[in-house]
């Protein structure tokens, strides 16, 4: 086993890919052959970085461009120019300069990924600030749907707030009024409704508490009770107690409450 041999099948020794017997000889080699040796270090140290590069997919435009590029050399390409290979002073093996050209292509694609990676930065930027204006525009129309006088237009603005994972304050304290004072009751277990949606809200919690305490539809008083029950709300004890005081509460809401205030407890 030569040199020669081991710059030809260098690559398919990294990768385990000659019989058990070339295996051994190009290990012996370049144990003893500080040339080789080098070789191999350095195809290894490009195969890993050929390795480490995450894959891209460039788009039409670069492949058009390379295309372009490749036909404008070969036209450069003169048939009847002679290529005359010098000789060299002194033994150098071909698959170094193969490394650097592998090494440069390395270098071209890792600034063109790095160029993608910040045009991906700015898209990525364009699109969270489309993102903040849509979900701006579509406050607004729900704020402005949610004072309609139609009932339906009401509840389907209602609805709309199930789509947003974190509501502006606005939008909760929205609700909270169509929940408290809408003349329209079913549009209060909308607003209920959609306020259990986002339980780690201070403001909706304190919002179910004093809602407790003013809401008298048997309806309504059971959902506020299921959600701040489902929440552990402890705050709830009390105003719960005081609607079992109350004459007016119906029997079945009272049997809610005793059954939600032993689950708090």
């Amino acid at each position: 086993m030569n040199c020669n041999d081991v710059e030809k099948y260098i690559v398919d020794f990294i990768d385990g890919q000659l019989a058990e017997d070339e295996t051994g000889q190009i290990q012996k080699h370049i144990e003893a052959c500080t040339n080789c040796k080098t070789l191999y270090d350095e195809t290894v140290a490009l195969l890993t970085a050929f390795n480490d590069v995450d894959e891209e997919v460039p788009n039409e435009s670069l492949r058009e461009g390379f295309y372009k590029r490749l036909e404008e050399e070969k036209q450069l390409l003169r048939p009847d120019v002679e290529v005359i290979q010098l000789r060299k002073q002194e033994k150098e093996f071909p698959w170094k300069r193969a490394f650097q050209v592998a090494a440069s292509i390395v270098f071209l694609f890792s600034g063109y990924f790095l160029g993608s990676h910040k045009t991906k930065q700015s898209a990525n930027q364009e699109i969270v600030a489309l993102q903040i204006e849509t979900n701006e525009l579509k406050e607004s129309v729900v704020l402005a749907m949610i004072e309609n006088q139609s009932v339906s237009k009401r509840i389907q603005a209602v609805n709309y707030t199930e789509g947003f994972e974190q509501p502006d304050v606005k939008i909760l304290e929205a609700l909270i009024e169509r929940m408290q004072y809408d003349g329209n009751i079913n549009v209060r277990l909308a607003a209920a409704e959609a306020l259990s949606e986002f339980p780690e809200s201070s403001i909706v919690k304190d919002a179910f508490i004093e809602a407790l305490t003013t809401q008298k539809n048997p309806s309504l008083q059971i959902a506020i009770i299921q959600f701040l029950v489902k929440i552990q709300e402890k705050r709830a004890i009390d105003p719960m107690k005081k609607l079992l005081e109350h004459s007016d509460t119906p029997d079945f809401v009272k049997e809610q409450v005793n059954d939600g205030i032993s689950q708090i407890i």
